[in-house]
């Protein structure tokens, strides 16, 4: 290859100029500029120091030769501490107008439009100053777009942007104006409002990846001077730096600096450069704080940090792992210290491997876990339950673990000291009534005073566990899952308040799981805890849990709030269900429909229909019978001819019925009333 005699200057940080003679042109470059030019709304939100705003001046560059008007926006200019509205959008405005030399009396405009809000004056600005004066494609490249996360009107700048391209149908002049997105953040982090993001409009994500070989042949021409094959020493370096952009300007302005590298000799001139003035006694030699920012970004999210070290210790333990994209997936890539390849997690490179290796990562979760002791002698003992937490010690970590995301270890770890706390419950609990049957064969007496006794230590115990006040956050499904089998089998053998303690320790592993949610929530309901009841099944409808929409609107029928019931219902019934779900969520719409016909509220043909349905799904079952047996008992008021069928139905509600189920027990009542009154007759 032939190397040209100009000077190479390597960059570390920043960005690089248009003509910088090291800047290393990548896939991404035909990516955005294509994606620009096509109208698309682009964006590129990477970890940092990937050389973002180093593309976003070249592909400028371009634009501007092509004649399309450019503007790149540093939003930490405009999202200063405590920035109002009025000063974010004005100042936005006053950059346009600086930049695109607009003819405008802007502080005359601008304050004249003072009776709409800033968003929307922005709005009109655009569409009635820029696109009128500027005639040729615009693109607006807003960087640092993760500066926008601490403003409270975020979701609003966002749907502005989203307007323009809504926009675009009704006012062509809108198809000349295109944005661009760069920064560190997940389209997640930047906008909480689904409905206004513009990431669901057509766009385009630019993957920004490090330098490949054949791409960064530029850098090679440093090298020149002080070797004959500087081909061989640009490979070894990304063999350290695996073409991290900011690592690998640093590596190659260090290797440039040497006097001579010997043919054969460039893996070792390269490690040896990058072991003594990088890796060792890293932090007083870090450039540009790049190696600390990494270190910063795992460890200052106080709810993350365990998690992301023990997700970072497996990855270097197995070489790379299987992963989704997942949030907590992608805060923990926005470090800068994994990337995602082919649908495994990998280390980035060798120079963060040396420098944050499993010696490091112990010694941050010792720094961190306040059971770091324990936890050691845990895992030194081959998992021995000796070493296992219990009473204050459990209920300190507990508190600490609140809001926190924890490793698999830790919560492994813990999950295994409350099960024992719970085993140990349920000894004490067996003892008690093992007790308490002694107390019955002495005498009543006794036997009050050891039920007493019995209930208020079972009480005792678990309270101290605090096991419902402290919300944990885990990772692990499988653990939940269990947890939540297990406490059916605890539930099925007559234990609930034990099934109620373990199903929050499946919610303390899995916030929001709606099974345990609403397995949970039929016990309290059981239990005659109608208030606790009503959250679970809330909180599990919420996430689509079919089955917490019948019994969600079972416990509104009963409280009489039938027209709240109706709606659940229906939009339960707009769900994928199986047989029985779609039989209960009938049974239970017939019943509120029978309620609101009696108030004149709805119709009993629709009540029949409900129920009729129900029917038709499954016969076996007493309560639609039961209600149908009302609904054509009222009808046939009106025509006798029903009279026979509602006997029909009560028969069927009697004979089917169950005299434990609570809403079929009334029922039952009325049916033998019914029928002992037509043999009478």
């Amino acid at each position: 290859m032939n190397y040209s005699k100009q000077n190479t200057t390597y960059q570390v940080g920043g960005s690089l100029c248009e003509e910088a003679s090291t800047y290393v042109v990548r896939q991404a470059d035909s990516q955005l500029y294509s994606g620009l030019k096509a109208g698309q709304f682009c964006y590129l939100l990477n970890c940092r120091q990937m050389g973002k705003s180093s593309l976003r001046v070249q592909t400028m560059r371009r634009l501007k030769k092509e004649g399309v008007a450019c503007i790149a926006f540093e939003m930490r200019e405009l999202c200063l501490y405590e920035v109002t509205e009025e000063e974010f959008y004005g100042g936005f405005v006053s950059y346009l107008v600086s930049e695109f030399n607009l003819d405008i009396d802007l502080e005359n405009w601008w304050y004249g439009q003072k009776i709409i809000h800033p968003a929307l004056r922005l709005n009109k600005f655009i569409e009635e100053i820029l696109l009128e004066q500027i005639t040729e494609s615009i693109v607006i490249f807003i960087d640092e777009v993760d500066s926008v996360l601490n403003l409270v009107f975020k979701d609003d700048f966002f749907a502005f942007i989203r307007s323009c391209y809504n926009k675009r149908a009704d006012k062509p002049k809108f198809n000349r104006l295109t944005f661009a997105l760069l920064g560190v953040a997940t389209p997640a982090d930047l906008i909480e409002d689904k409905d206004r993001t513009p990431f669901n409009i057509e766009s385009q994500a630019i993957e920004l990846t490090g330098f490949q070989l054949d791409e960064a042949t530029p850098l090679e021409t440093g090298f020149v001077t002080i070797t004959n094959n500087p081909h061989a020493v640009l490979k070894e370096i990304l063999l350290w730096t695996g073409g991290q952009p900011f690592l690998t300007q640093w590596v190659c302005q260090l290797v440039s600096s040497l006097s001579h590298i010997e043919n054969g000799r460039e893996a070792d001139s390269v490690a040896q450069i990058v072991s003594t003035r990088i890796i060792a006694n890293w932090l007083a030699q870090d450039k540009q704080q790049h190696l600390q920012t990494i270190r910063d970004r795992i460890l200052n999210n106080e709810q993350l940090a365990c998690w992301s070290l023990g997700m970072y210790q497996q990855v270097l333990e197995a070489g790379e792992l299987a992963v989704d994209d997942s949030p907590e997936i992608m805060k923990l890539r926005l470090s800068s210290l994994v990337i995602k390849q082919s649908g495994y997690l990998k280390v980035y490179n060798r120079i963060y491997q040396s420098v944050f290796d499993n010696t490091w990562v112990e010694k941050e979760l010792q720094k961190m876990r306040p059971y770091a002791e324990a936890f050691a002698a845990w895992e030194a003992s081959g998992r021995d339950a000796s070493q296992l937490l219990h009473g204050d010690n459990l209920r300190n970590a507990l508190t600490w673990a609140s809001g926190r995301s924890l490793s698999d270890k830790d919560y492994q770890f813990l999950v295994a000291s409350q099960e024992l706390e719970l085993t140990q419950v349920q000894q004490r609990t067996e003892i008690a009534l093992l007790q308490e049957k002694q107390a019955q064969q002495n005498s009543q007496i006794a036997q009050l005073q050891a039920k007493r006794s019995k209930q208020l230590g079972l009480i005792a115990v678990v309270t101290g566990l605090a096991l419902g006040a402290m919300p944990i956050i885990f990772t692990s499904e499988a653990l939940a899952i269990f947890l939540n089998n297990r406490a059916l089998e605890i539930y099925s053998a007559g234990n609930l308040q034990t099934a109620l303690r373990v199903y929050d320790l499946a919610l303390l592993i899995k916030p929001g799981y709606p099974e345990a949610l609403y397995n949970q929530g039929t016990i309290y309901e059981e239990l005659q805890d109608f208030d606790n009841a009503y959250d679970n099944y809330n909180s599990a409808k919420y996430q689509k849990f079919s089955p917490a929409y019948s019994e969600l609107a079972r416990l509104h029928i009963r409280n009489k709030r039938y027209s709240r019931a109706v709606g659940i219902l229906s939009d339960g019934l707009k769900l994928p269900l199986t047989d029985p779900e779609k039989y209960a969520m009938l049974k239970n719409l017939g019943w509120a429909q029978l309620q609101l016909a009696r108030q004149g509220k709805a119709t009993y043909e629709q009540a029949e229909t409900s129920l009729l349905q129900a029917i038709a799904i499954e016969d076996q079952s007493a309560s639609p019978h039961c209600l149908l047996a009302q609904v054509l008992e009222t009808k046939a008021l009106k025509s006798k001819s029903l009279k026979s069928k509602s006997l029909t139905e009560w028969r069927k509600c009697l004979d089917l019925g169950d005299p434990e189920h609570p809403d079929e027990r009334d029922w039952m009542k009325e049916a033998q009333k019914r029928v002992k009154k037509n043999v009478a007759n």
